[in-house]
């Protein structure tokens, strides 16, 4: 099934960051199947990183507005190519229980069938998590790994120490040759570690709110 039917073909585009932060403006040239093509209107177009996740408005005066959330998969100064698409609402029911953290923190590989609690003579390395929810969290790492692997994610909450254990599902290029970041899924989303995690989620989400209704009165 097509992310969107031909008859947007040749409308307008606007491509923004998910923050919105605008990047390019362009016309939809074609459909391929789960991804889309988007052309610069005789300009050259800004090149953007492989796997950048981006927000297209695609406008339609007979059809309306469309809104979709995808990857980025080739950026050239001519089109850029974006693939994994869904819609807008999609994406903000699969990310309505993320909130952005700032928690340095540490991790070490283990094997998908490993029991964190029994890990003996772990390696560890450095890791910052910038983003949390209930089913995964995003970290960027100066150590290079690989999509499929296992970790175990030490954190500290309310004044207890537990282990997250997740496996890696996407790797996103952050900072050229120093760092990558990670998006992650939990293999056990229960017990104490989990418990502690949603009452931290929900706690950082009320936080969020209630600074937001204070700087919009």
């Amino acid at each position: 099934m097509k992310p969107i039917s031909e008859q947007y073909l040749n409308s307008s585009c606007e491509v923004k960051a998910v923050d919105n932060k605008p990047i390019l403006i362009g016309r939809l040239s074609k459909i391929l199947g789960e991804e889309i093509l988007i052309s610069g209107n005789g300009n050259k177009l800004p090149l953007i990183h492989c796997n950048t996740i981006v927000k297209v408005s695609i406008i339609n005066t007979a059809l309306g507005l469309k809104v979709l959330i995808g990857k980025v998969f080739l950026s050239t100064e001519d089109f850029i190519r974006i693939t994994e698409l869904q819609s807008m609402a999609d994406f903000e029911k699969r990310n309505f229980f993320r909130v952005s953290v700032d928690l340095p923190s540490r991790a070490c590989l283990v094997s998908s069938g490993e029991k964190t609690a029994k890990i003996e003579n772990p390696e560890y390395f450095l890791v910052h998590i910038l983003d949390m929810s209930l089913s995964g969290l995003f970290f960027v790492s100066g150590k290079s790994l690989t999509v499929g692997s296992c970790v175990s994610i030490t954190l500290n909450l309310y004044q207890t120490e537990i282990s997250l254990k997740c496996k890696i599902l996407r790797k996103i290029a952050v900072n050229m040759n120093t760092e990558d970041g990670y998006g992650c899924e939990y293999i056990d989303n229960s017990g104490r570690p989990y418990d502690l995690l949603c009452k931290y989620l929900f706690d950082c989400q009320r936080r969020q709110i209630h600074q937001i209704r204070e700087s919009h009165p």
